[in-house]
């Protein structure tokens, strides 16, 4: 149960004196585990190892928001990413490196935000992903797409518009800063959703300029010599673009203690690895969970990547299956097992999460399974 801060304000206005009811939440989340891997690095070894933020981001954040009348409220969000097993700060080292926004809501309106934030295909798209829903080793190809928030967005000018009949809408817009150039660095993101009773829909794009300048996650690297990658996995195709574009779609349906879940994205990247060639990611990818009682849950999906490179005319592909066995032991501790297999093809190396797990495999396979515990406060 988070924790609730409430503070009292009294002020005065024009000789009538109002109540302001502000409030502050204080929460988080500490995930840690010991995770195995098969095939871990270019020799074919094997790798054990402890890390955070698997199932979610460890995390501690604080959001308030104080009523300002007529359905008006001013909100905010700071929020933080540590490393459990080292007490690193996460996202490089910001202080706030997951969020930090603070904005206006209006019940009729909608709510504007200013600040570091999640594009739209996290906003609307990620709830009908496996990765979504059970953790950051089930991604799409490295999070080729995104999906699972693998970079925030700087300078971002969000709307999210009110519930009308169960559909929601938003866009946002991220400044890039650069004198004379008002395109350069830019973001333009826009999504949709729709809910009805059991039925939830979305579909979102997003666009990029300059992504390796404005995403400095690791994930842009440019090539060695003669072209030769860099970066593991997928990302090793795409060094250093011009542009990226994602689109996708998914849905869910609850249906009695089934949640079932389908997704398709669509990832171009312009001027790729120095050339002016794009290179495309297309995944489609579908999963079930099943409560097997109200203390565990048990959840697998599939999930198939398939690209090609114009300046090579490479065709990479990868074959994933997802699985994760979850069991609460109250409403905010839990314990899970999780396993991921993934098979390349085309001339790709396997690379879970883009080498989260150690590095680029020595060939086709790899295989991670991890034990963890998980508590929210």
């Amino acid at each position: 149960m988070k924790a609730r801060i409430l503070v009292g304000a009294a002020a005065l206005m024009l000789g009538n004196a109002a109540s302001a009811q502000s409030s502050v939440t204080l929460y988080g989340v500490i995930d840690a585990g010991i995770t195995f891997v098969s095939n871990a690095n270019k020799f074919g070894e094997k790798l054990w190892q402890t890390q955070s933020g698997i199932a979610q981001g460890s995390r501690f954040g604080m959001k308030g928001a104080e009523d300002l009348g007529g359905g008006l409220s001013a909100l905010f969000q700071l929020e933080n990413g540590f490393d459990v097993f080292s007490g690193r700060l996460a996202q490089g080292g910001l202080l706030f490196g997951r969020q930090a926004y603070v904005g206006l809501s209006d019940t009729k309106l909608g709510k504007l935000t200013l600040g570091r934030q999640y594009d739209s295909i996290v906003d609307y798209l990620q709830v009908t992903t496996f990765n979504g829903n059970y953790g950051a080793y089930f991604s799409h190809a490295g999070d080729i797409d995104n999906s699972d928030n693998g970079f925030r967005v700087n300078n971002a000018i969000k709307y999210t518009s009110p519930s009308i009949a169960g559909l929601t809408f938003g866009g946002m817009y991220a400044l890039g800063g650069v004198a004379g150039q008002f395109g350069r660095n830019s973001t333009i993101a826009a999504g949709l959703s729709y809910q009805h009773g059991p039925f939830y829909a979305a579909a979102a794009y997003m666009y990029a300029k300059n992504p390796a300048t404005q995403f400095p996650d690791g994930n842009f690297v440019p090539n060695g010599a003669n072209g030769a990658p860099t970066a593991n996995g997928p990302f090793g195709y795409v060094g250093i673009p011009s542009n990226e574009q994602v689109f996708g779609l998914g849905v869910t349906l609850q249906a009695s203690n089934w949640l079932l879940g389908a997704n398709f994205t669509d990832a171009r990247f312009d001027g790729a690895n120095g050339t002016t060639s794009r290179v495309r990611f297309d995944t489609a990818e579908g999963w079930a969970s099943y409560c097997v009682n109200a203390a565990m849950t048990l959840a697998a999906g599939y999930q198939y990547t398939w690209a090609k490179a114009d300046y090579n005319d490479s065709r990479p592909h990868y074959h994933q299956i997802n699985a994760m066995a979850d069991y609460y032991l109250s409403k905010r501790t839990d314990v899970y097992v999780m396993g991921v297999f993934e098979k390349a093809g085309g001339g790709a190396k396997a690379s879970i999460y883009n080498g989260l797990l150690g590095s680029e495999a020595s060939g086709t396979t790899q295989v991670a399974a991890r034990v963890g515990i998980r508590h929210r406060f």
